[in-house]
């Protein structure tokens, strides 16, 4: 999963349009790891400072030799609005038919975040 995160910090840079970053993420995960998920998870949250942010995120994760799970996170943030609060979702790729990348881009929230000017963007991993 480290060549995950590698592959991320790579390509995706700060000024990227979402569309981008949602391509990128998805040419990683044509290289398929066994027992793989993909997260598509979307709301406000405080995670990176002391107010709310809307957030939506990307997560591939992965089942690490402790039978636990590795997972590599995209998150992109903007500042919370009444506007986005209306946004929350949690989807995994297993939950839905079609694939996970054209759900995300009909989503109505994705159309919502790619014409809004988004504050941060944040590639890490970590385990549960």
């Amino acid at each position: 999963m480290k060549q995950s995160l590698e592959f991320l910090r790579e390509r995706i840079t700060n000024k990227m349009p979402l569309e981008g970053m949602v391509a990128i993420f998805e040419d990683l995960c044509r290289e398929p790891i066994d027992d793989e998920m993909i997260l598509f998870e979307v709301g406000t949250f405080t995670s990176i400072s002391d107010k709310p942010l809307f957030q939506p995120s990307l997560v591939r994760q992965a089942p690490n030799e402790d039978e636990e799970f590795y997972q590599v996170h995209l998150d992109i943030f903007y500042e919370a609005s009444q506007e986005n609060q209306i946004f929350s979702e949690s989807t995994w790729d297993e939950d839905i038919e079609e694939n996970i990348f054209d759900y995300i881009r009909a989503s109505e929230v994705f159309n919502y975040a790619k014409e809004q000017e988004y504050q941060a963007v944040k590639i890490y991993m970590d385990q549960t």
